[in-house]
């Protein structure tokens, strides 16, 4: 959680796998790597390589976290990302199951979503996706919110294979998306990214971009 870190590196050769799967206690959902439900926010996490699975805890029906970063209360906001930095390894990272998803890598879902800002990608093969049946987050980036949407703000990729797929409504990389409600203040989140090389494939979700600001949908009261 917030004020830790937690850094992996590889054993020789590159090898090593750690596979870490988020939990959900009365709806409660905990991150592979992050945060969880009763302290959502993430701390800092550096992976030097290896092979890393990481899956958030949810259920149908409600909030899900992320898979590294952010968790989700059983009610309230998303937790944010900590800053996260990935040199190499291979890295699948899928959000939790549930109505209201987390990122692959970043924010969870929740009453507003979580930010999965500060990450940078500098190698390696890194797989995300938000898991999000009906309002998903960011594959990689911020959490949905169902009043507004977390940022995915100053991530950055400057090299590695990177496939980024956003859940439903769900940008493939940079903010997550929120539920208008007959409200104009509730807003997506900022999507800010750099891409200075790598070979990068972001999808979005339905009425999302694949990179950009998040998505989102509307409905009246």
């Amino acid at each position: 959680e917030t004020g830790n870190s937690l850094t992996i590196y590889a054993q020789s050769g590159g090898t090593g796998t750690l596979t870490a799967t988020g939990t959900t206690d009365s709806n409660n959902a905990s991150v592979g790597i992050g945060g969880s439900g009763t302290a959502p926010d993430s701390g800092a996490i550096t992976i030097h390589g290896g092979v890393i699975n990481a899956t958030g805890g949810g259920q149908f029906g409600y909030c899900s976290s992320a898979g590294i970063g952010g968790g989700t209360p059983s009610s309230g906001n998303g937790g944010s990302s900590g800053a996260v930095i990935i040199l190499g390894g291979t890295v699948t990272a899928n959000s939790g199951e549930g109505f209201v998803a987390g990122a692959g890598i970043g924010g969870g879902g929740g009453d507003a979503g979580g930010a999965g800002s500060n990450i940078t990608i500098y190698g390696g093969s890194v797989t995300a996706a938000s898991t999000g049946t009906q309002s998903g987050s960011a594959g990689i980036g911020g959490g949905f919110g169902l009043r507004s949407g977390g940022a995915g703000n100053n991530i950055q990729i400057y090299g590695g294979t990177i496939n980024a797929t956003g859940g439903d409504r769900g940008v493939g990389i940079g903010g997550g998306g929120s539920s208008v409600i007959d409200d104009s203040s509730h807003k997506s989140g900022d999507g800010a990214v750099t891409i200075s090389g790598g070979n990068v494939t972001a999808v979005g979700g339905d009425y999302a971009a694949g990179i950009g600001g998040g998505g989102g949908y509307y409905y009246s009261t």
